[in-house]
């Protein structure tokens, strides 16, 4: 089952796909139909990203339902948000903990890219905070989101971006 659209088909189809996007909902989020990223990943692994569908952030608001597919098991593993502001999901916080972690990449460079990934999420809010006084909610809103998007690909290995590009976005406020 190595086909994108089976495999999204198969995640959007999974109880804790639906019952993530139930959750989300009650909090007025919504994810976009298809993924923003895709990645096959080791061990049989794959990462789908949707985005949801906000414009306009603050810390707390949903940017993203991460899944983990399992090509061996034919099944989702989980899904979970990813939110605006300083914050990471526990996992890649506690990055050296016992419970198994799906690697953005193989071996060190994983561990190497969640780390900036870390970094990145912290350093990118301060300045998320300065452009919104500098030029307003929404202008800030969506170069953080394009740089998010950015970032998370870049954690992946770059170039596992579905039909984005935030560089375009960036160039519409520079």
């Amino acid at each position: 089952m190595k086909n994108m659209q089976a495999i999204v088909t198969a995640v959007r189809e999974s109880e804790n796909f639906k019952s993530e996007i139930r959750y989300i909902a009650r909090g007025g989020y919504e994810a976009a139909e298809g993924p923003r990223l895709f990645k096959h990943l080791d061990d049989d692994l794959v990462r789908v990203v949707f985005p949801t569908t906000v414009a306009e952030v603050t810390d707390g608001t949903i940017i993203a339902v991460v899944c983990l597919y399992d090509l061996r098991e034919r099944s989702n593993v989980y899904a979970h948000t990813i939110c605006a502001g300083p914050g990471v999901n526990i996992l890649l916080r506690a990055q050296f903990n016992p419970m198994p972690q799906a690697r953005p990449q193989p071996g060190r460079d994983g561990e190497k890219a969640i780390a900036q990934f870390v970094a990145w999420k912290e350093a990118a809010w301060v300045k998320f905070l300065n452009d919104e006084l500098d030029l307003g909610t929404p202008a800030a809103s969506a170069l953080w989101i394009a740089s998010f998007w950015k970032a998370l690909d870049r954690m992946f290995g770059q170039g596992h971006l579905l039909n984005y590009d935030p560089e375009a976005v960036r160039a519409t406020y520079a």
